[in-house]
């Protein structure tokens, strides 16, 4: 311990390193002796990475051709091509070290990991708003269904924003949002589309107000839940500036090009 400590330190370390023999500390990558060690608290300062173009359920249709094209510029392929719905920034890919980390927060009990979570996942805010020219937008967490809630012991998204929110980096809007279909067994047509529904007075309040909000969420595979929140958002009245999300089952290619916007 460096000298420099004062009492207050060391009585925190005296203590924690007592309540480490009831209930040990343990990194979610198995590290002993550390809630949160160097390597993994390394991926959480990651800066945030732009990853729609590797969600199926994100990508619209924009143009068709059944021939080459030519307009005076570059000729054009015979083909079909797509924009991304919104982006979707993250902190790296759900593999390794972070998705113990995620798995380790939502469904492992470690519940304290979330205010380190959040703290790291206010730049990704902030440049979503920055590109929209927005100050403080509204959080909108993901839902989560009840039977996970009970799980789990809490709504872990939701804490997740209101985390976030208390670093001032945006505010915490907590919608009576409800997703009204299952993924499990269903094809990948199918999984494109996830019906999410809206109800209670925050909700058209923040219509009627056309508030500019920021989804979040832990995860995102095909994007299906992040288009479902999308669509019940602005069928809301609400703007959609973009999703923030902690990781991404996939991360784009190097040099995929990500069209406009952030």
């Amino acid at each position: 311990m460096a000298q420099d400590e004062g009492p207050s330190a060391r009585l925190r370390e005296v203590i924690a390193q007592t309540c480490a023999l009831v209930a040990p500390r343990l990194c979610p990558c198995g590290e002993e002796g550390t809630w949160l060690c160097r390597h993994c608290a390394m991926l959480l300062d990651a800066a945030p990475r732009r990853v729609e173009s590797s969600c199926d359920a994100l990508q619209m249709l924009t143009a068709a051709r059944v021939r080459q094209e030519d307009h005076g510029g570059p000729t054009l392929p015979a083909g079909v091509d797509h924009a991304p719905l919104l982006p979707v920034l993250a902190l790296g890919e759900y593999a390794g070290n972070l998705q113990h980390l995620v798995l380790a927060w939502k469904n492992g009990g470690m519940l304290h990991l979330g205010s380190r979570i959040a703290p790291a996942l206010v730049p990704a805010v902030t440049q979503l708003a920055a590109a929209a020219d927005v100050v403080a937008p509204a959080l909108v967490p993901v839902p989560s269904r009840r039977s996970a809630r009970l799980r789990r012991g809490e709504d872990h998204t939701a804490e997740l924003v209101r985390a976030i929110a208390a670093t001032g980096a945006g505010r915490a809007l907590l919608l009576d949002a409800r997703p009204t279909t299952a993924q499990d067994g269903q094809g990948a047509r199918q999984r494109r589309h996830r019906l999410i529904r809206l109800h209670g007075r925050r909700s058209r309040t923040a219509g009627r107000r056309a508030e500019p909000v920021i989804i979040v969420d832990d995860v995102v595979t095909t994007g299906s839940t992040l288009r479902g929140m999308h669509d019940a958002l602005t069928e809301a009245g609400m703007v959609v500036l973009g999703a923030v999300v902690v990781a991404a089952a996939r991360l784009p290619p190097p040099g995929t090009a990500l069209g406009t916007g952030v």
